[in-house]
């Protein structure tokens, strides 16, 4: 439990940072409209991928490497919780959102654990990727 909060409080922290670098890039997007154009001028700095890998939870994956279907019970309950969700894909690790920019959690925790294959918009700023998944299948 110790190690969730510090999981916990350092993936907070690095969205913390995340969201600073997005206000000062909004307030340089001088006259171009708010909140909605920062997201379409994001949405245009990644491209439309597909990603086959393993959803999993970040608090456990990050600080004690757990994953795989021995992780799953564990893995489905922080995800409900609102740990933070990813995908495994490949050796790298992709964020979990949505296409509206929120957490995936509710759209990935029936798959704690399991192949599937996410299409979205993959981005990657400050050694940190992301994918806002816009559809899930599941494989095998």
């Amino acid at each position: 439990m110790k190690y969730l909060k510090i999981a916990a409080l350092v993936f907070t922290a690095v969205l913390s940072t995340a969201a600073m670098t997005q206000a000062q890039q909004m307030k340089s997007m001088k006259g171009m409209g708010g909140m909605h154009n920062m997201r379409m001028a994001m949405a245009t700095t990644g491209k439309t991928t597909t990603l086959k890998g393993e959803v999993v939870d970040l608090s456990c994956y990050l600080t004690k490497g757990l994953h795989g279907m021995s992780h799953a019970e564990c893995a489905a309950k922080c995800i409900r919780s609102g740990l933070p969700v990813g995908i495994l894909s490949n050796g790298r690790v992709y964020i979990a959102m949505t296409a509206n920019h929120e957490p995936a959690n509710s759209l990935l925790e029936p798959y704690a654990a399991k192949e599937v294959e996410v299409t979205g918009i993959v981005a990657r700023r400050g050694g940190v990727d992301m994918v806002a998944v816009s559809k899930v299948v599941p494989l095998k």
